[in-house]
């Protein structure tokens, strides 16, 4: 099928760290935000790494970028390290990127990064803490691998898990359909990691979609989201409560609409509500989610009274405190009772 324009077209022409740089509000800062509230501004921004974030992020890359991006940015490394121990090699590495020896480092720096990291942080003896960082495993082999390749390290459990996920996802009933390869003669055309930003009251938001499906003739748009989910894929439920994705849902959505209502030929398509595609690596079942009150505006309640705020109260009042940057929270007098 001939297509006049496409939704690419109208994103942001930008790369993923670019996009990282942008000043606009993201999903993941308003989530943190509503979490750790005026208490964890200082950290709004802190890196986080995990080994579910890097098992979902290694699923990303093969099923949509490929394999060829997958070893660009990966390393495949049996190393006996705990994930403490990574940890701890990570803020090395942060915090001394001329350093690529392990050895090199003085006893201090090993002991002052594993306090950074979390790592036995509690104990005041950075001989005891540095001494708790050798037991962690083979961990100068880890840190000399981790400097020299510039990668991030895989091991080989965790991308044959990876590799299975991409598979199941590729191939199950309920999922094939939306990673497909494009067909010419077809209307559907998959995008992956488009990015896009709007302000709405004077607050910017930016968003980076993982899959996006647009069907050109029906005028139809299916914005998705892949979770590698911790949890059974019958429970997200239960991580799509913990991490608000509520929140993603309902911002993303809006951020795509305006982009599209701003577009004279993209004004006309429906966008349809937030699917999220979820699989586990130990049960393997891919299932879709839908989130029903995708474009419900306002505070939404669910069955026990539980508020979830709207992306915009959030984004309002977060972005006021990064303006202005308060003693106290609003609604404290710090100068009365």
């Amino acid at each position: 099928m001939e297509i006049e324009k496409e939704l690419k077209d109208i994103a942001l022409p930008i790369t993923e760290p670019e996009y990282r740089q942008r000043p606009e509000l993201s999903y993941s800062t308003l989530s943190t935000y509503e979490r750790s509230g005026f208490d964890g501004l200082d950290h709004l921004f802190d890196k986080i790494e995990s080994p579910s974030l890097l098992f979902g992020s290694i699923v990303d890359t093969i099923l949509t970028d490929g394999m060829d991006a997958f070893y660009e940015h990966f390393i495949v490394l049996d190393v006996n390290v705990t994930d403490g121990g990574k940890d701890v090699c990570s803020k090395l590495k942060e915090l001394y990127p001329n350093i690529t020896s392990f050895e090199d480092f003085p006893e201090e720096y090993v002991s002052y990064a594993a306090k950074e990291a979390g790592f036995w942080k509690a104990d005041k003896w950075d001989k005891i803490r540095y001494r708790e960082v050798l037991k962690t495993g083979n961990i100068a082999e880890y840190f000399n691998a981790l400097q020299s390749s510039g990668k991030t390290v895989v091991d080989s459990v965790t991308y044959n898990d990876a590799l299975k996920c991409v598979e199941v996802l590729r191939t199950s009933t309920a999922t094939h359909g939306y990673f497909a390869q494009d067909d010419k003669l077809s209307p559907l055309r998959r995008y992956y990691q488009l990015k896009f930003a709007a302000k709405f009251e004077n607050v910017g938001y930016r968003c980076m979609a993982d899959l996006i499906i647009v069907d050109y003739e029906d005028k139809k748009i299916i914005p998705c989201d892949l979770k590698t989910s911790s949890k059974t894929e019958w429970h997200f439920m239960d991580s799509f409560e913990q991490w608000n994705y509520m929140i993603q849902a309902r911002l993303y959505w809006r951020i795509i609409k305006a982009n599209l209502l701003n577009d004279p030929y993209f004004k006309d398509f429906t966008l349809e509500n937030y699917r999220f595609i979820v699989v586990n690596r130990k049960t393997l079942t891919p299932l879709i989610w839908e989130f029903p009150l995708t474009q419900e505006l306002g505070t939404l309640v669910d069955k026990e009274g539980k508020e979830y705020r709207d992306p915009f109260e959030i984004g309002k009042e977060l972005q006021s405190y990064l303006n202005f940057r308060p003693q106290v929270p609003k609604g404290i007098d710090k100068d009365g009772i």
